[in-house]
Order: structure tokens, then C-alpha cells, then sequence
């Protein structure tokens, strides 16, 4: 495996001078491990390391394996609250679309989670314990109310992924009120995790259908994970109006119907990746709109994952990508035209620093 790692990386990597890296002598540096590697994870790791030399996006060796009824902590859907010392888990928040969001339970901050199944939840005691391996089953919970009164509800817990899918509703949900309110509701706000069809399909219904009256849109792309988009949403951000249907009283519609003619303000961070790193370096090459946020690393590359026989995955850039200057964007990171960064301190007061800015730069442009 380590032979056939070194071989198709040295054919296919994208560029003959490896970054620099003499790839022949990277060989006999890391072959000499071998001996000593004692399972499929050392391999992974080593791999990794060897890879990693090369300094490039895409890279890299891993190896996972499935434990029989190993922990996997279900989620209620809430948000604790920490200050709560005695027995119970103290209710904060409760997830909108989780397991306890139902008209029925009643349920509100203050309310007390006594019991699971029977068991009072101790303060010495991880909370973690009462919900392992217990994701999809019925569950049983002792409520307090905030007047002592008490009940009993069965729910089904939900596994931490599911949980996050909430959360991130739940988080572009809180973006988009809040540039409604600060905005007046003149601008919209969308956001884009990844580049793939789906994404794609709810960027084009919300800013077609529930934006189309707005001044602007706040396309934030924070976090995008890559995927194969970058051409689509480029075409699609730069529509042209040519046509406008009215009456003698207003307008209804116009030309073109598919895209946006309309001012955008693109948000970006350090979190981008892979296609995310190419629609940063798109928008700003094409000048599509103004730009908030933190630098983007250089990752516009293509993968090349392959399967190993040990059940293991490796892979190295056999394509990179190139910008208008004719510069390798490997390695080379776009910087947003407006730099500012969101402090910890800040985040955890609720505050987005890099959206407030966003709102008020799109607010100056569309008046």
C-alpha cells in the first residue's frame, strides 16, 4: 500500500516540482516506518505525515472502523442550562423540530427534566450517561413545571447529527431575523453550506421567490464545505436586467427570470474549502459585489480519494485550478475586500461581527 501511495502520487500530482519537495527522498524517509507500524490507524497517520510534506489540499490518509454498541450519546433537543446545580437537567431552550418540540408537552425554559426512564438525574452524574445508545427509543421523562406541577412525557431521542442539522437551521433562522430587523426588511440573507444540489435549489427558490422584492441579498458562504458549484452561482449572481414587465401602476416582473439582477455582498471566513475556496476567488475576480469577512485558504483543488485494501482511504491533488492571473490556487488564499474577524468574546454575547458589518455595507449600497 505504502509502495502504490508513493507511485500514483509521483504520476499524478499536479505539478512536476511537488511544491518543492524532493518526493524521491520523501520515500526512503517515511519508508523505514513501516516495520514498526502496528495497526491500520498508524498506517493512516503515517500516510498523512507523508503526505502533509507536500503542503496541499485533499491529502492525506484516514481509517475508521465500526465498534459494536459503542457509546453514541442521543440528544434531546435542548439546550441545558449550566448554572443548574441540583438534580435535573434545567431547560434553557428547547430546540425548534427536536424531540421535545411538540404543541402537546408544553414545555418551556425553567421546566425541569427530572427523571429518565425511572432514574433521577444526579448532579454527579454525566448527563451523558442517561442518554447513551439510547437514540430512536422511547424514553421516559419526569417533568417539573415551574409552578412544582409535574407530568410525564415519552419521547424518542435523536442522534447528535441530527441535532446539529437544528442547530445550523436554527442558526441561519437567527441571521436571517436579524438582518430582516436591521435592514428594515430592505436586504435578504441566505446562506450557503456547500456547493451541490441541493443548496443550490433553496439559494435559488428563497432569493427568487421570498427575497425577490428586496434591495439586496446577504449571500453568506461561511463554512462551505466545497462540492462542484462555483460556475452556477457565479452565472447566477450576475444577472443583467434587460426587460420589465409593468402596468400603468407598477411593475410585476421582468427579464431574466432566472437569475439575480439585483446587489449581492458575499461573506466569507477561514472555513472555506475546496469549491468554497473557488466561489471566493470567482466572485472577487468577477467583482460581482463587495466582499466581508476573513481570508479564504487556497484550496481550490480537485480531490483524488481512492479506497485502499485495508478498508482505508488516501488521496493527493491531481488537479488544481488556475485564477484569470494565471495563478495557481493552491495555496493561494483570497482576501475579502472588507477584513474583520468575529472575537470569541463577542460570539459568546450572541453578537455576529462580521453580519453587522455586512448589513450595514449592503445597507449604504442599495439606498
Amino acid at each position: 500500500m505504502f509502495d502504490h501511495i508513493w507511485l500514483r502520487t509521483n504520476g499524478i500530482f499536479y505539478h512536476s516540482n511537488f511544491h518543492g519537495i524532493d518526493w524521491k527522498a520523501m520515500r526512503s524517509e517515511y519508508e523505514k516506518y513501516l516495520p514498526y507500524i502496528g495497526n491500520n490507524y498508524e498506517f493512516a497517520e503515517m500516510i498523512s505525515e507523508l503526505l502533509g510534506e507536500l503542503n496541499v489540499s485533499h491529502a492525506g490518509g484516514r481509517y475508521n472502523d465500526n465498534i459494536d454498541n459503542g457509546d453514541a450519546t442521543a440528544s434531546l433537543g435542548i439546550f441545558m442550562d449550566y448554572d443548574h446545580t441540583e438534580n435535573g437537567i434545567k431547560i434553557a431552550e428547547v430546540i425548534k423540530g427536536g424531540p421535545l418540540d411538540k404543541a402537546g408537552f408544553d414545555l418551556k425554559p425553567g421546566m425541569i427534566i427530572e427523571k429518565i426512564n425511572g432514574e433521577t438525574i444526579l448532579p454527579s452524574k454525566d448527563v451523558a450517561s442517561y442518554l447513551n445508545r439510547k437514540e430512536g427509543e422511547f424514553m421516559l421523562l419526569d417533568i417539573l413545571g415551574e409552578d412544582n406541577g409535574r407530568k410525564q412525557i415519552t419521547v424518542k431521542p435523536i442522534s447528535l447529527n441530527e441535532e446539529g442539522g437544528l442547530l445550523y437551521d436554527r442558526w441561519v433562522e437567527t441571521n436571517e431575523k436579524e438582518v430582516k430587523e436591521k435592514s428594515n426588511g430592505t436586504l435578504g440573507y441566505v446562506h450557503i453550506p456547500g456547493m451541490s444540489d441541493g443548496p443550490y435549489r433553496s439559494i435559488y427558490e428563497e432569493m427568487m421567490g421570498k427575497f425577490f422584492d428586496k434591495k439586496g441579498v446577504i449571500v453568506d458562504t461561511r463554512f462551505n464545505g466545497g462540492g462542484d458549484l462555483v460556475a452556477d452561482l457565479a452565472m447566477f449572481f450576475t444577472g443583467e436586467s434587460f426587460l420589465s414587465y409593468e402596468t400603468e401602476d407598477r411593475v410585476v416582473g421582468g427579464e431574466p427570470t432566472s437569475r439575480w439582477t439585483k446587489p449581492t455582498l458575499a461573506m466569507y471566513n477561514e472555513s472555506m474549502y475546496s469549491d468554497g475556496s473557488c466561489f471566493a476567488s470567482g466572485y472577487t475576480e468577477l467583482q460581482i459585489g463587495t466582499t466581508v469577512g476573513m481570508p479564504v485558504p487556497g484550496t481550490c483543488s480537485f480531490a483524488g480519494w481512492e479506497r485502499l485494501p485495508n478498508g482505508g482511504v488516501w488521496g493527493v491533488v491531481p488537479v488544481s485550478a488556475k485564477n484569470k492571473a494565471g495563478e495557481w490556487m493552491e495555496n493561494n488564499e483570497t482576501d475579502p475586500d472588507i477584513l474583520i474577524k468575529n472575537q470569541p468574546e463577542v460570539i459568546a454575547k450572541g453578537r455576529d461581527q462580521q453580519l453587522e458589518k455586512s448589513i450595514e455595507v449592503l445597507m449604504g449600497q442599495v439606498k
